[in-house]
């Protein structure tokens, strides 16, 4: 990395990013501009000291201000020299495939040579690790490498990695957890294998609930209210139909007793009474049964509802009143 001319990419540093802020087709803001400008001087200035890591320190701040392929190369260098090869190289990948104008500024063209051939020279210096772990059947893993998180797709794959030494964890509930510390070498491919083994102290494992009761509890509440007055509704609408066919018995009885001016004899008033107790008892019988529709309609509509659902529209205007006749028996009001 040394043998590179350092010297004339910083010179190239300043007039490549000056080029960059003052290009129409980037319209940064200035003030970033300049201050990636200055960060990515000093960063140079920095590295070819020999000091990469507060060079790098530098030089991502510029590149986050303002991107340039200068400062992405040179950053993409001292990631590799403090071993953050994985980092460095697909940094490099990034200026390799960066399309440039037919007019680019020199200092870009030549940027993108150098990280060609920085590439070249770190990829076969990548290490290769392929992890695999024997789990109980739906275990559903946690992966960590050197304390950060990393995906499950990883497994029984080449992942590149930078050399050096990496502490491995994979845990799964009620399992006990599997480590293991690798220590790769530049190029090197390593196959790490853990296992995970049943944790006999672990407690249960928290099971999420699925099922109707809990799903419309969710949703607004449960549907039980509803379906006691749907059975409230039954029951008025059997009281009602059984005190029509009781009065309807009574009202040909009636017929036949009565003259035809609708007079009765004393003996018959028993049976008048009971008809107008039993239409009275249809009449209530057939309200509670309207009345029991009407309320378990509602309270479904409301179980199946968010949980703070509007209250339903009040019925208003109701009037029932039983009609009783000598040959007849019904029902009428207003709505």
């Amino acid at each position: 990395m040394r043998t590179l001319t350092l010297r004339s990419f910083l010179c190239a540093v300043p007039l490549a990013v000056t080029a960059l802020a003052t290009s129409p087709a980037l319209a940064d803001d200035a003030a970033n501009t300049a201050t990636a400008r200055a960060l990515g001087v000093e960063g140079v200035t920095l590295a070819d000291a020999g000091k990469c890591r507060e060079a790098a320190e530098k030089l991502e701040r510029a590149e986050k201000l303002h991107h340039a392929p200068t400062t992405a190369t040179r950053l993409a260098e001292c990631e590799i020299e403090l071993g953050r090869l994985v980092s460095g190289t697909e940094r490099l990948q990034r200026v390799v495939r960066e399309p440039l104008p037919p007019n680019a500024h020199p200092a870009f063209v030549a940027a993108a040579a150098r990280a060609q051939k920085d590439l070249d020279l770190a990829l076969p210096r990548i290490a290769t690790l392929r992890l695999s772990v024997k789990a109980p059947a739906l275990a559903k893993l946690t992966i960590t490498i050197d304390d950060e998180p990393a995906s499950d797709a990883i497994l029984d794959s080449n992942r590149r990695t930078d050399p050096g030494t990496h502490k491995i964890v994979v845990t799964a509930y009620g399992c006990k957890p599997a480590a293991v510390t690798a220590q790769l070498e530049e190029g090197q491919t390593k196959s790490v294998a853990l296992e995970l083994l049943v944790d006999p102290t672990a407690p249960p494992e928290p099971r999420v609930a699925t099922n109707e009761a809990v799903m419309s509890e969710a949703r607004g509440g449960s549907k039980a209210p509803a379906i006691v007055a749907f059975g409230v509704s039954a029951l008025g609408l059997g009281a009602g139909i059984a005190g029509a066919v009781i009065v309807s018995s009574k009202s040909r009885a009636l017929d036949g007793a009565c003259d035809a001016n609708r007079v009765c004899p004393d003996a018959s008033r028993a049976d008048i009474s009971a008809a107008k107790q039993w239409a009275t008892v249809s009449t209530v019988g057939f309200v509670t049964a309207g009345a029991g529709l009407v309320s378990g309609v509602a309270l479904l509509l409301a179980a199946g509802a968010p949980a703070t659902p509007a209250p339903p529209p009040p019925v208003r205007g109701l009037r029932v009143r039983p009609a009783v006749g000598m040959t007849s028996l019904g029902v009428d009001g207003v709505f």
